[in-house]
């Protein structure tokens, strides 16, 4: 992954949530799980699950409420800190963290039965090649879950960001700033305020994916389609569906597929 990349979530480690109970823990990640045919609490514990780009890890714990073990891993220092806090706040012994890239990753090929990738892969400079190689980590029978920024639910988003770029330059701070005061009724930016708006209108490496390339991605390495958030139709209709999402302004999407095979 690019240094720049890594530079941007040292200083902003995110999401960094609130997570004050572990009711809190279980709602943030039960959403996610549910695309993989799972609540928080479900995982068993012979399964590994692997969150490969776990961030602050909010989305780990919550998995680790089950008892599967529960493997996070980020490229932040900043990020992995805040996660094992995290876990250790909240008494998680069957979760852990690593500081890693996911492109060059010591993890051993298909030793997972869960793997888990939200919000990640748009932040690489080849998403598909990722991706493939996440799919070589995941167990045949395994579930894989990703979330992603929509090509064309993105485009008001990316509008919004070329003019605050265009305005504002390279200086990451004016950047947030600027976009604050412009679109978010300039409200007071508190330190998790300043992480949110410099993730959506800072960040040094964002890219776009259409449902098209997802499921190609899904068919390249032998993954059936499961389950997708928001919905999308299993014939036709893409397009038309892309550009709903746009006017709603949902600009993310999440997509489960199983790993063709019996696991191991």
């Amino acid at each position: 992954m690019p240094q720049k990349v890594k530079d941007f979530y040292e200083e902003f480690p995110f999401p960094n949530k609130v997570i004050e109970a572990r009711r809190n823990l279980y709602a943030n990640a039960a959403w996610v799980s549910a695309l993989a045919g799972r609540k928080p609490t479900e995982f068993k514990k012979r399964e590994r699950i692997l969150e490969a780009g776990c961030g602050t890890g909010e989305f780990s714990c919550g998995f680790a409420l089950g008892k599967a073990h529960v493997l996070g891993i980020d490229i932040s220092a900043a990020s992995v800190e805040r996660a094992r806090a995290l876990a250790k706040r909240f008494g998680l012994r069957n979760v852990e963290f690593r500081r890693m890239d996911i492109l060059r990753n010591s993890l051993l090929k298909e030793s997972f039965d869960f793997i888990f990738s939200m919000g990640v892969l748009h932040h690489t400079a080849r998403p598909a090649e990722t991706f493939g190689g996440l799919a070589g980590l995941l167990k045949p029978g395994g579930v894989i879950v990703i979330g992603l920024y929509n090509r064309h639910g993105r485009i008001p988003v990316m509008l919004k960001t070329g003019l605050v770029r265009l305005l504002a330059g390279k200086d990451t701070e004016k950047r947030i700033k600027l976009a604050n005061r412009l679109f978010h009724k300039n409200k007071h930016i508190t330190p998790r305020r300043r992480i949110w708006l410099a993730d959506k209108y800072a960040h040094p490496l964002e890219k776009t994916v259409s449902v098209e390339e997802a499921l190609g991605w899904f068919k390249e390495n032998g993954i059936e389609l499961l389950a997708s958030k928001p919905a999308i139709p299993k014939k036709g209709g893409l397009l038309l569906t892309q550009l709903r999402w746009m006017l709603r302004g949902e600009s993310f999407f999440s997509v489960s597929g199983r790993k063709a095979g019996r696991k191991i």
